[in-house]
């Protein structure tokens, strides 16, 4: 019996020594898988803070919508991609229709310098929009805290506020903060500012809870959208917070809601009792009297279509901007065409815009969007609708983060030895383009120019400071070389033909020029006066032929007028800037001595 008694003990021992063998050998992986999964989330807090505090900074540089913006976003995200890709050794990529139809717009704006209006331009406008891709893919890394970062806009939105108003009272930084006694923030521009602190409410508002700090949030946002004076963003908000009173979870929130729609409006009335200003206000007021805005967009709009009809691939960055005069059927000079979904089809075409209407969609409706990003994609996609908001880059931002960047299969892109250096050589050219873009902002045309010959707006704006003839051909010509669709740079080629006493190339030149500029009444009226010393110099030199040649083209100018008014749509009179294609009285007298 003790025999037997002494192998139990020591099986029992063993027993109990391989029990604390596997204990500890438990418990030990336990704290390494502990300490890989904190490992794992400091990271990730890291990446959030990092995402976070550029998102926060981002739309204070103009909101991104400079060159030279876009080339400093450029530079961070690359730095901060390769930060990532060296952590992991890996990036994720999803794939998924949003970050296609991104992918298809970013390089068809560098694809379309093939066949661009302005091949030097549409360089500017890859540099531009390709942020848009680098920020989709630093996204697509984050895999909890996305509604962190959204949280940051808000924040961004109530610190513009509160400073916009404070530098505001500078006197020499008001027209910065205020434009035509509208409050534009950072962004210079009311609307696109209005946007984005709509997008902050929208946010804010769709919180399950909220606290003291959202709510004085909420209400400095308000303030500022009021002060924007933006009829838009203020119906856009009316809208989402109609929403949000039906569908938010929170029945308490609900009622909430309700009363601050009504506090906006007592707001609004605190806000003229107090300033008796109502300038902002009114404007509100005056959206369905005042109707010159909504119909010169219309304008805008419907002159556009033919144009994106017979130019499926697009006309490239800026394209419409110098192509506009030759089918324009209005009075007026736009940068954009206030519709973000027709820009991107007058500058990269069908395929891209298509691509990204669809995402859009797609992505309102996908099961993976909550109600704050759907409410966030209508506010931003309505009111893309009626402005140019994707110009600005921050703004991109906002709806990139609402859209669904989640779904779809996982590639991962392996660290490879030739990144860095390609990395490397993307931000040396980013900031290339963002010191030509800084000069130009500056007013430094001609070190603009020198850095990129391409820059056809810094040669635009050198030409009317051309010393004499001969140095206004050069810049007209490098010009033409870029552009075929510069008004300017033909009219300064007519001027310069006329100096030489060439008035046929004069004759070929202006009506180029014209052709460029229906509108400009002071288009005709120059190559009126030319033409009219042309008869003159003609008859005194006894060259009657030429002197008759000059004289029908005088004579056809009032033709040429009339057939821009025939073709001018109903529109163009009922907007603030109306066509104006008379000959003045002392031009109509010399009109009369030339056909007797």
């Amino acid at each position: 019996m003790s025999e037997k008694s002494g192998k139990k003990r020591k099986l029992m021992k063993k027993k109990i020594n391989d029990k604390k063998t596997n204990d500890k050998k438990t418990n030990d992986k336990k704290t390494n898988d502990k300490r890989t999964n904190d490992k794992k989330a400091d990271k990730e807090i890291k990446r959030n803070v990092a995402a976070r505090i550029f998102l926060l900074a981002a739309p204070f540089l103009c909101g991104g919508f400079y060159e030279w913006a876009s080339c400093l976003f450029l530079v961070i995200l690359t730095g901060y991609l390769l930060y990532l890709l060296k952590q992991s050794g890996t990036v994720a990529v999803k794939m998924n229709l949003t970050g296609f139809s991104v992918f298809v717009m970013v390089i068809s704006y560098g694809v379309s310098m093939l066949w661009a209006v302005d091949r030097g331009m549409a360089v500017l406008g890859f540099v531009k929009f390709l942020p848009l891709l680098l920020f989709l893919v630093i996204i697509m890394q984050i895999r909890e805290g996305k509604d962190e970062l959204l949280d940051t806009v808000p924040l961004a939105g109530c610190f513009m506020t509160v400073l916009s108003l404070g530098l505001g009272q500078i006197p020499l930084w008001r027209d910065y903060f205020w434009v035509n006694k509208r409050l534009a923030g950072f962004f210079q521009y009311p609307n696109s500012f209005g946007l984005f602190l709509v997008a902050g409410v929208v946010i804010l508002a769709g919180k399950d809870v909220w606290n003291r700090r959202q709510i004085i949030s909420i209400i400095v946002l308000l303030s500022g959208i009021v002060l924007t004076g933006s009829r838009t963003s203020f119906f856009i908000l009316l809208a989402v917070l109609a929403g949000y009173t039906v569908f938010h979870k929170n029945s308490g929130l609900r009622k909430i809601l309700l009363l601050l729609m009504a506090g906006l409006a007592a707001l609004t009335g605190l806000y003229v009792l107090l300033t008796g200003n109502v300038s902002n206000v009114g404007r509100y007021m005056t959206s369905f009297t005042n109707t010159s805005t909504f119909l010169g967009r219309l304008l805008y709009f419907k002159d556009a279509l033919p144009v994106i009809l017979r130019h499926p691939l697009g006309l490239g960055y800026m394209g419409y901007y110098y192509l506009q005069g030759s089918f324009q059927t209005g009075v007026y000079s736009v940068l954009h065409i206030h519709n973000e979904l027709l820009q991107v089809f007058l500058d990269v075409g069908w395929i891209p815009a298509v691509l990204l209407a669809v995402a859009v969609v797609k992505s309102f409706l996908t099961k993976q969007t909550g109600l704050t990003r759907r409410m966030l994609l209508f506010a931003v996609s309505v009111h893309c609708m009626f402005d140019f908001d994707l110009q600005f880059i921050a703004v991109g931002f906002v709806l990139l983060l609402a859209m669904d960047t989640e779904s779809g299969d996982e590639r991962r892109i392996a660290s490879k030895v030739w990144i860095p250096a390609a990395a490397g050589i993307l931000m040396g050219v980013s900031c290339w383009f963002g010191i030509v873009s800084g000069f130009y902002r500056c007013g430094e045309y001609e070190t603009a120019a020198a850095l990129y010959p391409g820059c056809t707006d810094a040669w635009l704006k050198m030409l009317p400071r051309a010393k004499d003839e001969e140095e206004m051909g050069r810049l007209a010509d490098n010009i033409l070389e870029l552009n075929q669709s510069a008004s300017l740079a033909y009219s300064a080629k007519a001027r310069l033909a006329y100096a030489e006493g060439d008035f046929e190339s004069m004759i070929e030149y202006k009506q180029k020029a014209i052709a460029l500029a229906r509108y400009e009444p002071e288009e005709y009226l120059d190559y009126f006066d030319m033409l009219y010393v042309g008869v003159q110099l003609y008859e005194q030199a006894g060259d009657k032929e030429s002197a008759e040649f000059c004289r029908q083209k005088l004579l056809e100018i009032p033709e040429m007028m009339e057939e821009v008014l025939d073709e001018t749509d109903e529109l163009a009179y009922k907007i603030k800037d109306k066509p104006d294609l008379v000959l003045p009285e002392e031009y109509q007298e010399m009109l009369l001595f030339m056909e007797l």
